[in-house]
């Protein structure tokens, strides 16, 4: 059952009709965002049948994408940068910051998922949000996912006031990955809202793995 057990799929795997039909989460992801571009797949299910064929045709035509009904890399990336598009659009946010914090995050795979971790816990989906905090059926779905992406982006955009211009949009990126680091270097390179409850210093390997995923989610940064 969807959402019920750690997938077992591919997580980088092509999706297309097959016999017996392809299934899982990432299948319902691709169904949700088709559905959610005005792509009709009929309810998102995750089982890749033919109304899921016609709709990833009708998106691969729109984008003047090689028309096979076939949702591999370049067709999820697309998927996943339309719906970026969108949400940036919304929260005023440069909608290279979405290209890298993707690429990062899942190479724009819209149903990717993490190892499973101590816990039982994984992250899912295209913003590779963590089950224990977001259920799965809404880190899978990336509608939702990317969303939540851009707010906490805006939010600390707004909250790292007073730091240089791309470096205040790389650290309110990095706020997606640990916030009380990026609110701790952000105060300390000049952003005056930031409140003493909402930082922590990072240790000397946390700032390098810090930095070295700021610098990852900014590469396509242009401002």
């Amino acid at each position: 059952m969807l959402f019920d057990d750690y997938p077992s799929y591919y997580r980088y795997r092509t999706l297309y009709q097959t016999n017996p039909a392809m299934q899982g989460e990432d299948v319902f992801a691709l169904q949700i965002s088709l559905n959610k571009l005005g792509h009709n797949c009929g309810p998102a299910d995750g089982i890749f049948g033919s109304k899921t064929t016609a709709g990833v045709k009708q998106f691969q035509t729109e984008q003047i994408l090689v028309v096979d009904g076939k949702a591999g890399g370049i067709t999820q990336q697309e998927i996943a940068m339309e719906l970026a598009s969108d949400v940036a659009a919304q929260f005023d946010i440069p909608l290279t910051a979405f290209k890298g914090q993707l690429a990062l995050e899942s190479g724009f795979r819209l149903g990717n998922y993490s190892p499973l971790r101590p816990d039982l816990t994984y992250d899912a989906g295209v913003c590779q949000r963590n089950t224990k905090f977001t259920p799965a059926a809404g880190g899978f779905d990336p509608g939702l996912s990317i969303h939540a992406l851009g707010d906490v982006i805006h939010r600390h955009y707004l909250l790292f006031e007073g730091v240089k211009i791309r470096r205040r949009w790389a650290l309110a990126q990095g706020a997606w990955n640990a916030p009380a680091f990026a609110c701790y270097i952000a105060r300390d390179e000049g952003a005056k809202k930031v409140a003493s409850n909402m930082v922590l210093r990072p240790s000397t390997q946390q700032n390098q793995t810090f930095e070295q995923y700021v610098a990852a989610a900014s590469a396509y940064l242009l401002v």
